[in-house]
């Protein structure tokens, strides 16, 4: 009899039932005497009475499924009470109705972008969205974006806007580089303005698995009364791009709260996409704070911020397959690691640069398969190895055929080549996606701590240290493909207290990746 741990009730398997039936039978069958013989039963008689196929296994077999329906009932019911279970129908129109919730609406992307005009041009913007008596831009697609905050062109003649969508969903997060049209330019403006910074927040309307999240986190913790509970439910509740919310009671002094949120990544890339865009904020800031928030009393305190970015920079020894496709390109995979990471010393041309590596290149070996880290994407570009020979002192000059997406810098990490690259660039970018903010103030000397610590909790949700478990998620996410993983090192793995607590909570985030072979 099964009994998983998740409930709290017996579960049998499809067959319990019958053995059980029929073992009892043969129980009864062994105190009896054969009518015939005028001798109590033998083994072989009760077996050939209970075999497969015979009136008794059919009628066990009969009941064993009837059984299992009735399970599945209450199987299906047990999983509908429990709100990270519960079905669509059970849950918008039970959990959802019963404590007071509903499905937030899509929001749109916001960003950074530079708008060339004269000097002294004029950019209007409002935080209302949509104002008319605002600028407002449209991408390639037709969809809106809206001047959030009155800027003045410098004498450079490149103003940076902050715009925000005022059309909804992910196709508002648009990638650097992309190109807008004013619809309405103030004098003075040319006619498009691109953008300068990769804009996030833009979200679908809020899915159940999404709302089931964020229901069962106020359950977990009852708002009321202004509570940190309460203002962590309020933030989120804000705007559907709010990923989470991190509340710290009196972090500036008695009657404050200082909120910190996190934007959902949603079609984002890079490492920052989950910190909280000036479009989200204002959304969050409008809701929160007194004396225009709906919701929060007239004389409180609230600041709204985003984290702090802090990158991290982690190399990995990976002992997968070599010279195949489930694992290393080359079979004798090069660069390798012994001390010093591998990365680009001098650029010449985006086609011809130094690296340093710490061992030789393999006997035989002259394009070796090599793949170069984007840490603005976060993911790993194959090269297109021409030749690599050795310049001296460690040194080894690589000539590419083909000039890569990624930026060849100084700096910048270069590992060998796998087919898995994306596998685990993706499987890292979610391990550092799971951390969370970290703490305002010094808990350990600070009087406020006893009010001011983080919430929630980071040993309850959403830890704020980084380290070994990295290695255990990729194994998690490679499965069979990655027979173990070491992490040599992360040159962040706890983010750092601000200088001031109004700059907000640090946060780590991906910075440099480099794999080795183990």
């Amino acid at each position: 009899m099964a009994n998983p741990p998740d409930r709290e009730f017996a579960v049998f398997q499809r067959g319990e039932i019958r053995d059980l039936a029929l073992s009892l039978f043969r129980n009864a069958l062994r105190s009896q005497v054969n009518p015939d013989t005028g001798i109590t039963f033998t083994e072989e008689e009760i077996a050939v009475a209970t075999a497969p196929g015979t009136k008794k296994w059919i009628e066990a077999d009969a009941d064993d499924v009837i059984g299992m329906i009735e399970q599945q009932r209450a199987l299906w019911l047990a999983d509908q009470v429990r709100v990270d279970r519960a079905g669509s129908s059970w849950l918008l129109g039970y959990h959802a109705r019963m404590w007071g919730e509903t499905v937030l609406d899509a929001t749109g992307g916001g960003g950074e972008c530079d708008a060339d005009a004269a000097p002294g041009t004029v950019f209007i913007g409002l935080t209302t969205l949509p104002d008319p008596a605002a600028n407002y831009a449209t991408d390639p697609a037709g969809l809106r974006y809206q001047v959030l905050y009155d800027v003045t062109a410098p004498i450079s003649g490149t103003a940076t806007l902050e715009l925000a969508g005022i059309d909804t969903g992910t196709g508002t997060n648009l990638a650097e580089g992309t190109v807008l049209t004013w619809a309405n330019p103030p004098p003075g403006a040319q006619p498009t303005l691109t953008v300068s910074t990769a804009f996030n927040g833009g979200t679908n309307a809020e899915t159940n698995v999404e709302f089931a999240r964020r229901l069962a986190a106020r359950i977990r913790h009852k708002p009321a009364g202004g509570n940190v509970a309460h203002f962590r439910a309020w933030a989120r509740e804000s705007s559907n791009a709010v990923e989470d919310a991190f509340v710290y009671a009196c972090g500036l002094h008695a009657g404050s709260v200082v909120v910190c949120v996190t934007s959902k990544r949603q079609t984002s890339i890079g490492p920052e996409a989950r910190i909280a865009s000036p479009a989200v904020l204002t959304a969050v800031r409008a809701y929160l704070v007194p004396p225009g928030s709906p919701v929060v009393p007239e004389h409180v305190h609230v600041l709204v911020v985003p984290p702090v970015p802090q990158a991290s920079n982690v190399l990995l020894n990976l002992a997968m397959a070599k010279g195949r496709t489930s694992g290393w390109t080359d079979r004798v995979p090069w660069p390798t690691y012994s001390g010093t990471v591998s990365s680009i010393t001098h650029v010449t041309t985006q086609v011809s640069f130094r690296i340093h590596s710490d061992s030789a290149l393999p006997a035989g070996v002259t394009a070796p398969a090599l793949m170069i880290w984007n840490a603005g994407t976060s993911r790993f570009e194959s090269l297109a190895v021409q030749s690599v020979s050795s310049f001296g002192g460690g040194q080894y000059t690589v000539t590419l055929s083909q000039q890569p997406a990624t930026e060849v810098a100084v700096d910048g990490y270069v590992s060998p080549d796998t087919e898995r690259r994306d596998q685990i660039a993706e499987s890292v970018e979610v391990y550092f996606d799971e951390r969370g903010p970290g703490e305002i103030i010094d808990l350990n000397n600070d009087k406020r701590s006893h009010r001011a610590f983080r919430f929630p909790k980071p040993f309850e949700e959403w830890p704020q240290l980084a380290g070994s478990g990295i290695a255990t998620a990729l194994q998690d996410a490679l499965g069979v493909a990655l027979a173990s993983a070491d992490l040599i090192s992360m040159s962040v793995t706890s983010p750092s207290l601000p200088s001031d607590p109004v700059l907000g909570p640090s946060m780590i985030t991906l910075g440099k990746l480099a794999v080795y072979a183990l």
